[in-house]
């Protein structure tokens, strides 16, 4: 992990802050160049929705999990793409990938066990529960009960099936169709540099919690990319501590890196040091193309996925991260409390329940397209992104091309 307080602030995110501190000193806040309107049908229309999940989710690098959750000799479950897929890591240290299906019979080789978010297993090798078929960590079978009873079956074409996966910044990708191997830290774009000097590798896991709502994945997306609701929809819970739309971005690639200025910022400013000053300046709020956030607040970390089971759905999964240095016992009461004022509160009771609300309101036909402002043009680069992606003229960074 890379030590926030002793390796320079890479020079990207230097800029953003200087930015910053340039529309704190003149009052000017930084504005898109047009305004713009987005299509109610795209949270509506299932055909819109296959085609997002044919471009997006089937042939773009997706966060799976954080790199803590997944230690040495342990196995990760995760569904939220739409097919079974686990996560291994072998003595080795990499991560891998591969569906999570028994090669034998089709069987699930590893279970959630239970309805909390899934949590990595300790294991040396997968064991298929139906009868027994045993994978090394990287895939490759190891053994067959009875094996001698399989005759004229050649065992090396009985591997499990892996997909592509890498892992950069602290954080796992992974595609869900079988393809070419990819660069995690290429795909970034340079966000990775943000990620390690901010200290994402060696945050740990508190809470996690996964969901699903009645409200299109990118409606929660959206809120997420602008600064220009805060006043009104959290006046009574965060805006208190923020500056009246006051957001500086960064481009890399398809991916948005913003900070948001925080009141403090008005009051006192000085280049950060390290992480924590930073975030007692702004918020710093990364989109990770198409569907994953980070969210820094003054001591934790947000890490949301945000998944589309379905055309009028998401599923938001939501990773609390702690520093390793603020963990045990003496840390959880004050853990707890943060996560329920966030989760419960700020996420669930505002953001989510708008979404909620929004995709309501959309079966009334009141709105053929949504109205946006320049305050709003990170939600419109979103969208812009989406059409190229869908339309081949926009292609996840460092290859890995699918097969299908």
């Amino acid at each position: 992990m890379s030590n926030p307080s002793t390796t320079p602030m890479p020079a990207t995110l230097a800029d953003l802050v200087h930015r910053l501190d340039q529309a704190r000193l003149t009052g000017t806040r930084e504005e898109g160049e047009e305004v713009g309107t987005v299509s109610t049908r795209r949270y509506t229309d299932p055909a819109h929705w296959q085609q997002e999940q044919a471009s997006l989710f089937g042939q773009w690098p997706i966060v799976a999990a954080h790199s803590s959750e997944l230690s040495k000799e342990s196995a990760l479950p995760f569904d939220a793409l739409g097919v079974p897929i686990v996560l291994t890591r072998a003595a080795d240290g990499r991560a891998r990938a591969f569906l999570n299906v028994c090669r034998h019979r089709g069987m699930t080789l590893v279970r959630a066990g239970g309805p909390e978010p899934a949590k990595a297993k300790p294991c040396k090798a997968l064991v298929c529960p139906y009868h027994a078929w045993t994978y090394e960590l990287d895939g490759r079978l190891r053994h067959r009960l009875h094996a001698q009873t399989f005759e004229g079956f050649d065992p090396a074409t009985l591997n499990l099936v892996e997909l592509p996966c890498d892992e950069a910044g602290g954080l796992i990708f992974v595609k869900r169709t079988r393809g070419e191997a990819f660069s995690a830290a290429a795909f970034l774009q340079g966000l990775d540099a943000h990620l390690h000097w901010m200290g994402l590798p060696g945050m740990t896991v508190f809470r996690k919690v996964d969901r699903v709502y009645a409200a299109n994945w990118k409606l929660t997306v959206d809120a997420f990319l602008e600064g220009y609701h805060i006043r009104v929809l959290h006046r009574e819970t965060i805006y208190p501590f923020f500056a009246d739309a006051y957001t500086v971005n960064l481009h890399a690639g398809p991916h948005q890196d913003s900070l948001v200025a925080r009141r403090a910022a008005f009051e006192a400013f000085s280049p950060p040091p390290d992480r924590y000053a930073l975030c007692k300046l702004a918020t710093p709020t990364q989109l990770v193309f198409p569907n994953t956030f980070l969210i820094w607040h003054p001591d934790y970390v947000s890490l949301i996925g945000m998944f589309s089971p379905a055309v009028d759905q998401v599923r938001w999964v939501h990773t609390m991260l702690i520093p390793p240095d603020r963990t045990g016992e003496d840390w959880n009461a004050h853990w707890e409390k943060t996560f329920q004022l966030i989760e419960q509160t700020v996420f669930q009771q505002e953001d989510i329940a708008t979404a909620v609300a929004i995709q309501r309101g959309l079966t009334s036909g009141a709105n053929t397209d949504f109205h946006l402002g320049r305050l709003e043009h990170g939600v419109l680069r979103f969208h812009r992104g989406i059409d190229d992606a869908i339309g081949g003229t926009l292609v996840p960074a460092g290859g890995g091309a699918c097969s299908g």
